[in-house]
């Protein structure tokens, strides 16, 4: 078995195999097909990952209570009671009125206006460019929304009230920029405008409260927590955003169809290439059944001559893959300007393990039947023809 592996060897990426060139060949193009596969399902993944954490962020939590209530006080005891729970990690209160802002010079931006008690990551994720944020009687406004609104004017506010007549009538009010802030989510930012929920109460009372949940355990597991505590008005992030959830898990079935696409275009490069490495060495097959070689050991040493080429090119394209990984961040500048997103790309090891199995049990098969095709002509046939049938 060890003389095989030599002869192996030495069929595959010996100097003195004139063949050489198609085995390299052959191993280069399964490393760059694996170190395609890897980075389009790096850069997929990391792009969805990436907008779940700013949905789970930003717009609806991990989990979102309603509480059909403006009595901030009731509010807050009941984030003091969820917070008590050990999945949770901070529970705060919050509310979203529509608005249209106008400013100083007559242009106009519709919106939100988010009253919200910063906690957790929706806080460590808030960045302050100038001024300082959740200041009463103020609103914070973003940084791409400068050139209309920018800090220190005073702006006005149109949002609907219940009437006494109607049942909503439009409302007005002044009120000042007190800081610019800005976050990794562009379309939050371009919509949303902050302030304490006091001042979101001032400007319209009877705002129905929500509160905000931020946790680490499965947020299916932690809402019937929730839901035992009397909570019945509950809802996972999945849920809230379960259209845009359906269109994500759509693109990723898609994205899994056409990667495996992409592996059946490696397996037809697999069976072509082992087919015509065989072919070329057609001769050298017979010549090993002329000097007394039995068929099983010449079948043998041809695929574990595939078997190394696939090898050897599989494991190259997974170094390419932890390299390409591992010299992103240098280059991630260029993909942020283009983007618009930091991205944080990783590779699934079982995936991988997974792939690279599939490549080195097919190629192995596509050996063995080529061989065996071709070992059951004559073996003078073999010297005469080019290609047996």
């Amino acid at each position: 078995m060890r003389l095989l592996l030599q002869l192996a060897t030495r069929y595959a990426f010996s100097r003195q195999n004139r063949h050489r060139g198609t085995s390299v060949r052959i191993a280069l193009g399964l490393a760059l097909c694996l170190f395609a596969i890897v980075a389009v399902l790096s850069f997929m993944q990391a792009l969805q990952r990436n907008q779940f954490e700013d949905i789970r962020t930003f717009e609806s939590f991990d989990i979102q209570i309603d509480l059909q209530s403006n009595d901030y006080v009731t509010a807050k005891e009941a984030t003091k009671q969820i917070e008590e729970l050990e999945s949770v990690q901070h529970a705060f209160v919050y509310a979203d009125i529509p608005v249209i802002a106008q400013g100083i010079d007559g242009s106009t931006i519709a919106g939100r206006l988010r009253g919200i008690e910063g906690k957790g990551r929706f806080l460590s994720n808030l960045n302050s460019y100038r001024g300082f944020l959740f200041q009463e009687g103020q609103i914070a406004s973003s940084y791409s929304n400068t050139r209309s609104l920018d800090m220190g004017e005073s702006i006005t506010l149109t949002f609907l009230k219940k009437g006494r007549q109607a049942t909503v009538v439009p409302s007005r009010r002044e009120i000042e920029v007190g800081a610019i802030y800005y976050t990794s989510s562009y379309d939050f930012d371009h919509s949303t405008f902050l302030c304490d929920v006091g001042t979101l109460l001032a400007l319209q009372g009877d705002v129905p409260l929500k509160i905000g949940v931020f946790t680490l355990e499965d947020v299916n597991v932690v809402k019937g927590e929730i839901v035992q505590l009397g909570y019945g008005q509950t809802n996972t992030w999945m849920e809230i955003n379960a259209s845009l959830y359906g269109a994500m898990e759509l693109e990723q079935k898609m994205m899994a169809l056409m990667l495996f696409l992409m592996v059946v275009v490696i397996l037809v490069h697999i069976r072509n290439s082992s087919r015509r490495l065989l072919l070329a060495k057609q001769t050298e097959i017979a010549m090993l059944r002329a000097i007394g070689l039995t068929k099983a050991k010449v079948q043998t040493l041809f695929v574990l001559q595939a078997v190394v080429v696939a090898v050897i090119g599989s494991l190259v394209g997974i170094f390419l893959s932890y390299g390409g990984i591992a010299i992103y961040p240098t280059i991630s500048s260029y993909v942020y300007r283009s983007m618009g997103v930091h991205l944080e790309l990783e590779i699934r090891s079982m995936e991988l393990l997974v792939l690279f199995i599939v490549i080195v049990v097919f190629s192995l098969l596509a050996s063995y039947h080529g061989t065996h095709r071709i070992l059951k002509a004559d073996i003078m046939e073999m010297f005469t023809h080019d290609e047996v049938n």
